[in-house]
């Protein structure tokens, strides 16, 4: 009708109807196009709002001192509000979301370990509620809601809040909650003492489904379909977890590969089909992998110093034949694999290092270096960020290498086959042989040496027949009742914290120095308290991977424990505590893990699954 009235008008008045038409097109294209910013942003404002009544709901039980079971429906009730908000929040407003919901336990600015930060949130809350109520903490519980409250308030002022909700980001905040829902949910993580877990993972995934609506009323037909299998997932994940509700009993394996594991892949294929980017810049997760146990889930290159030293094969080849050469150290008779040996997943089978002068042993355990290039800090201390620089540091070291790096760079300058492959390695270089050169190449064959395909990998990623009954019941319980997974973090489990996996994680256990039960003493090794000098971080060390723990014998940083067994049995005690070590930061729970013989020997049998030796065949240098 338009096109027709259009085409009989009077010429001076052609362009005019045809601008009106061309803005009501206009106007109807616009309105047709996801403006998916402005309707997250009063979904987001919503749940801020609801969570703030809840809490407001907690204070008020708190100001008229009602009872326990009052007050602990709630709590339960605000967090299970907050996680659907944390969705969001928790991608967006990471300091925030601590101030909510972060551990309960004294930590430091990483830049500045001298300022202690005191938790606050609903961990703090959990442990007076759930943990031996007394009545002054009515008065404590109710100001940690208002501080609560506080904080929702402030991100519920910040202005122009719709254009950081973009597409991009927003898809890439449900693919990390996915991801941190198996890694840390159903873990007892975020409810270490209330156990709620299973509950709130619940609420974890109603916040995805909501978010993924407010995507899908603008799918097209083709991606119709992917929605269609996304949403199948999370409902039967809802209905899975309803019908499950113990949480020690709980198969968080079948959860993870029946539900989760599919899902994931369907958000990514959605993604892919309808051209949603992924964040720009580099990461350590990889965006494309379709799975958190994919082999290609990591971006190694990411804990590298930057983009003009990134992982090359000629810079692997270079890092192996130094990594074998004694050529570095003051004696020339030792190297690299003098302590880490591949046969033992580059451990040296020792309670602790030897010296360089083979007459007495270091005070620390020779850690693996496998996947070693998937962590963001170094040393059992964490004093080093990046492999790099803690080259620098063991060949100058006086009992490890007694080397000069200066000396080094010499003796490689006179080497007529070292001199080509520095030149191939850094050929954008003047002078290729540095001491920063050498650092790299050793480091880039480190990151070359990224073990994720034992027998659990590869039941992950759908071959059933990779574990057995038995490891299948030790996964569940290391992620469930033996809380291991806590601390050790899946998929590398070891302390990098997902969903991000930036921060390496820190504990206090209180190790003994000996096997001796009856006059038990703490190791005297102070830990990452000589780096940092933060009276929190005295005794805390860097929590190791467990993968390849079955051939990296003996544990812990001293050594002190010849067999897994004794590890977990030190772990079903309480940690230090248990052993009447009394150091008033340990950050283990104290409580006693009432593990039986068969859970213990069941949860040795999954770690021992986690060995992958095939880096074996290729990576020992001949």
């Amino acid at each position: 009708m338009h096109h027709k009235i259009y085409r009989n008008l009077p010429g001076k008045y052609t362009i005019a109807v045809f601008l009106i038409f061309f803005v009501v097109c206009c106007s109807f294209l616009i309105n047709a196009l996801p403006d998916t910013g402005v309707e997250i942003n009063k979904y987001y404002t919503k749940k801020l709002q609801e969570l703030k009544k809840k809490l407001l709901t907690l204070k008020s039980s708190c100001d008229q001192r009602q009872s326990l079971s009052i007050l602990k429906n709630n709590f339960q009730q605000a967090r299970l509000s907050y996680k659907q908000l944390a969705i969001l929040t928790e991608y967006y407003e990471l300091n925030s979301s601590r101030s909510l919901n972060g551990p309960a336990i004294n930590c430091t600015e990483e830049d500045n370990p001298d300022k202690i930060i005191v938790p606050h949130g609903f961990q703090v809350i959990e442990n007076y509620l759930f943990g031996g109520w007394k009545n002054k903490f009515y008065k404590i519980a109710g100001d940690e809601a208002v501080q609560m409250i506080a904080v929702l308030n402030l991100l519920e002022n910040q202005s122009n809040r719709e254009h950081i909700f973009r597409q991009v980001l927003v898809w890439d905040a449900i693919r990390s909650s996915s991801v941190r829902l198996v890694a840390l949910g159903i873990t007892g993580f975020d409810s270490p003492v209330a156990m709620l877990s299973l509950q709130e993972a619940g609420a974890t995934i109603k916040g995805i489904k909501d978010l993924l609506l407010i995507f899908r009323q603008h799918a097209d037909k083709k991606t119709f379909a992917l929605y269609h299998y996304a949403f199948a997932s999370l409902d039967g994940a809802t209905v899975y977890l309803k019908d499950h509700t113990n949480f020690n009993n709980f198969d968080r394996l079948e959860f993870i590969t029946k539900f989760i594991t599919p899902f994931y892949k369907y958000l990514q294929e959605i993604r892919v089909v309808s051209d949603i980017q992924t964040p720009p810049g580099s990461y350590p997760v990889n965006f494309n992998a379709v799975s958190i146990f994919s082999d290609t889930s990591f971006n190694v290159n990411f804990f590298s110093p930057g983009g003009e030293y990134i992982v090359t094969k000629d810079r692997i080849q270079l890092g192996k034949k130094l990594f074998y050469d004694s050529i570095l150290s003051g004696t020339k008779n030792q190297s690299c694999a003098s302590c880490h040996k591949p046969e033992l997943a580059f451990t040296d089978g020792l309670k602790t290092a030897l010296s360089i002068d083979h007459k007495k042993f270091l005070s620390r355990n020779t850690p693996t270096i496998l996947n070693s290039g998937l962590q963001s800090r170094q040393f059992f201390d964490s004093r080093a960020d990046i492999l790099e620089n803690q080259l620098d540091e063991v060949v100058h070291n006086n009992e490890e290498m007694k080397g000069s790096l200066a000396q080094s760079i010499k003796d490689l300058r006179n080497n007529e086959e070292y001199n080509k492959l520095f030149r191939e390695a850094y050929a954008t270089e003047q002078d290729p042989v540095s001491g920063f050169n050498i650092a790299n190449a050793i480091s880039s064959y480190i990151r070359s040496l990224i073990t994720l395909n034992s027998r659990f990998d590869q039941y992950m990623r759908g071959d059933k027949t990779k574990l057995t009954g038995s490891e299948r019941k030790g996964f569940n319980l290391f992620m469930g009742k033996a809380k291991c997974a806590t601390c050790h973090h899946p998929p590398l489990f070891n302390g990098l914290l997902p969903p991000d996996f930036i921060e390496t994680e820190s504990e206090v256990l209180g190790v003994p120095e000996t096997t001796d039960t009856v006059n038990t003493k703490p190791d005297p090794d102070l830990g990452k308290y000589l780096f940092t000098k933060s009276s929190i971080h005295k005794y805390s060390f860097k929590t190791p991977t467990l993968r390849n723990i079955d051939i990296t014998a003996p544990y812990m940083h001293n050594g002190v424990y010849k067999t897994l067994k004794e590890v977990v049995d030190f772990y079903n005690k309480g940690g230090g505590k248990g052993l009447k070590i009394v150091l008033k930061n340990q950050t283990l729970p104290f409580d006693k893990l009432n593990l039986s013989k068969k859970e213990i020997a069941e949860i040795i049998s999954f770690m021992k699954s986690l060995t992958d030796t095939t880096y074996l065949a290729k990576q020992a240098y001949q």
